[in-house]
C-alpha cells in the first residue's frame, strides 16, 4: 500500500469517527439538540469530506439520519451522497423491537 493510500485510509477513518463524536456530542448537549461542539465536528467533518469522499450512511449513526443531519451535511457541501430510508426505517424497527426485549 502506497503512502497515499494509506493516508487516504486513515483520512476515511477519521472521518467515520467524527460522525460518531457528532452523535455522541448531541446527545450530551442540552436536551440532545445541538451545541457549538456540535458545529465543531460539522466543520470538520465537512473539511475531510471532499478529500476522501462521504462516509457512507450505513456506518452512521441513526438519529444522524433520522434528523437528516446527514444528509443537510453533504447537501451544503454539494456532495452526492443518497440515505435508503427505507432500510434506515427497517433498521430502527430492529432497535426498538430489541429495546423491548432487553
Amino acid at each position: 500500500m502506497t503512502d497515499t493510500a494509506k493516508l487516504l485510509d486513515v483520512a476515511r477513518e477519521e472521518l467515520s469517527s467524527l460522525w460518531r463524536d457528532l452523535d455522541d456530542a448531541r446527545r450530551r448537549a442540552y436536551r440532545d439538540q445541538w451545541s457549538m461542539g456540535c458545529n465543531s465536528l460539522v466543520e470538520r467533518i465537512k473539511a475531510l469530506t471532499p478529500l476522501v469522499g462521504p462516509t457512507p450512511w450505513a456506518e452512521v449513526q441513526i438519529p444522524l439520519l433520522e434528523d437528516g443531519v446527514y444528509q443537510r451535511v453533504h447537501a451544503e457541501l454539494g456532495v452526492e451522497a443518497p440515505v435508503d430510508m427505507g432500510r434506515v426505517a427497517e433498521h430502527r424497527a430492529y432497535l426498538d423491537r430489541q429495546a423491548v426485549v432487553s
